[in-house]
């Protein structure tokens, strides 16, 4: 009985009282909170105090003994800014932010960003703001702010690496060229090279300088008056600061030559010595030139020397294949020679093909030794293969060389023999299918050079409107 009163006191006790489970929880007070914008970079400190330096503080003036930091003075314009939100109810979905010289913010939602800071003078203030948003739509009252005092970095400009000739030994020594030269260049800024506004450049005189756009990376001179010349060249930034000025030629530069000199084209015949070893004592050249004096007076022709390895590097050839075709360009026929060692053949290759389908004529005399194989993929003229012909490489006085000119009077009249020794393995051309046979070794059972059979030694190639006949025997010889 005394149980029974006991259940029905709590159950009378439970049904007066609230759910003590389920209570209903108070109203929140608490409203949506915006939130928290973060900035973030990194900067290298502009002045840096070294063992030795003296530093003015308070008036007094001490020496330091230790490297000393003092901070962020000045930066440049080039400036990567990265930047976040913290939302404690939410988060955060997008950005506005504002440089001091924007009129109004502007929406992102990316959280970093390069910018290039307007330069309008040497020195200037730059304050960015950055505001994150919630998706409440809730943006952070207190943007994140960060100032920067920028000091505009002048431009920097050097030569293009390998585009100046070379020299080999003493650079008191003379560049020659044709009416026309190319030069390039690269340039720098600290403050990014979308700052850079022009490029100056003066021939001769720098009381007056033409202009470049600012990413002007070469010129090419051209219609120059035959003489000595100077070419010099800076860049300029938005802010109006000049880079040094760098010219060619230097007299201060040891790496190449201290003379420029143009000449200039005469006749309507080129003849290139592209074999460096006679221009020293000039034996091949000089018959080349007495024969073509023969022919069209000494009035009729030019000559162009490309010098490699040690003997005339500072007239190698052109970096520019725009230089190379404008030098034969001047000319409607070219007589070009190599003999034996490394020429200049390959980087001519594309000028060489452009002059020809143009209408040039071209006589390429490449008596190329067998170390350096005649490459077949030349568009200048057509190669099916090359093989060479003899283990020893004699060749004999008198050893006949046999004209294919489908006229037989003209190919008896056209017929060459050797006129001295030959004792190089040079190469047998065959034409390619554009290509004719014009002339081959007589068979080498007529004679007591180390050969086996005809060996073809020169073909001729129509390209469009011009010709090439490659020849692969010297015709000094």
């Amino acid at each position: 009985m005394k149980k029974r009163w006991i259940w029905l006191l709590l159950i009378f006790i439970l049904q007066a009282c609230e759910d003590p489970f389920h209570q209903k929880l108070p109203d929140s007070n608490i409203s949506k909170t915006p939130p928290e914008t973060h900035l973030q970079f990194f900067f290298e400190p502009d002045t840096t105090l070294y063992p030795g330096d003296t530093w003015i503080i308070n008036g007094d003036t001490v020496t330091l003994t230790d490297t000393f930091v003092l901070g962020l003075d000045t930066t440049v314009s080039r400036k990567i800014l990265h930047w976040w939100g913290d939302d404690p109810d939410g988060e955060v979905i997008a950005y506005y932010y504002q440089w001091s010289w924007m009129p109004e913010k502007r929406f992102t939602v990316k959280e970093m960003d390069t910018f290039y800071l307007p330069l309008k003078s040497a020195f200037d203030l730059y304050t960015f703001k950055v505001w994150a948003m919630d998706n409440d739509s809730l943006i952070d009252p207190t943007p994140a702010i960060a100032s920067f005092p920028v000091i505009n970095s002048p431009p920097s400009i050097e030569w293009k690496l390998n585009t100046l000739p070379p020299v080999f030994g003493s650079a008191n020594v003379t560049h020659l060229s044709f009416s026309h030269h190319s030069f390039f260049w690269d340039v720098s800024d600290l403050d990014g090279l979308e700052t850079i506004t022009e490029i100056l450049w003066a021939l001769d005189d720098t009381s007056s300088w033409s202009m470049l756009p600012g990413d002007a990376r070469s010129i090419l001179l051209k219609e120059l008056s035959p003489g000595y010349h100077r070419f010099y060249v800076k860049a300029k930034d938005v802010a109006g600061a000049e880079s040094g000025v760098i010219s060619f030629p230097d007299s201060l530069d040891d790496q190449h030559p201290n003379l420029w000199l143009v000449k200039e084209q005469v006749g309507d015949i080129l003849i290139v010595n592209d074999y460096s070893g006679d221009q020293l004592n000039f034996t091949h050249q000089n018959f080349y030139k007495s024969v073509m004096t023969e022919l069209v007076g000494e009035n009729g022709f030019s000559v162009w020397e490309i010098g490699a390895g040690r003997t005339n590097v500072h007239n190698s050839i052109p970096y520019a294949t725009e230089d190379i075709e404008l030098n034969l360009s001047y000319f409607s026929k070219v007589f070009w020679f190599t003999y034996r060692g490394a020429n200049s053949v390959s980087e001519a290759a594309l000028a060489l093909t452009r002059f020809v389908a143009d209408g040039g004529i071209l006589f390429m005399n490449n008596a190329m030794k067998a170390e350096i194989v005649p490459d077949t993929s030349w568009t200048f003229t057509q190669i099916d293969s090359v093989y060479s012909f003899s283990a020893t490489g004699r060749l004999f006085n008198n050893t006949k060389i046999n004209a294919f000119w489908n006229e037989t009077d003209l190919d008896t009249s056209l017929q060459l023999s050797l006129s001295s020794n030959i004792a190089d393995r040079l190469w047998a051309i065959i034409p390619g299918a554009a290509s004719k046979l014009r002339y081959q070794l007589e068979d080498g059972s007529l004679n007591s050079s180390d050969y086996i059979g005809t060996p073809p030694v020169m073909i001729e190639t129509q390209i469009k409107h011009g010709k090439t006949f490659y020849f692969s025997l010297p015709l000094y010889n």
